[in-house]
């Protein structure tokens, strides 16, 4: 395997009227899906570092942990 990049993208977002942590996340993520979906700009920030043989590809929207 040839060597390549972990990339981390951080996103803040504030959510109203969610009762949950999980329905926070949840309420969130939509409303980033929506904002790529509908081009507007969403301020993130980002972090790459190397890696080495990785042996699975990334997939979109799989939270590593």
């Amino acid at each position: 395997m040839k060597d390549g990049w972990m990339i981390t993208l951080s996103v803040q977002m504030r959510v109203r009227g969610a009762g949950s942590r999980r329905e926070a996340v949840w309420s969130a993520t939509e409303h980033l899906e929506q904002a790529i979906r509908n081009r507007v700009d969403v301020t993130y920030s980002a972090d790459a570092k190397r890696i080495s043989r990785f042996d699975e590809e990334p997939i979109f929207g799989k939270q590593w942990e």
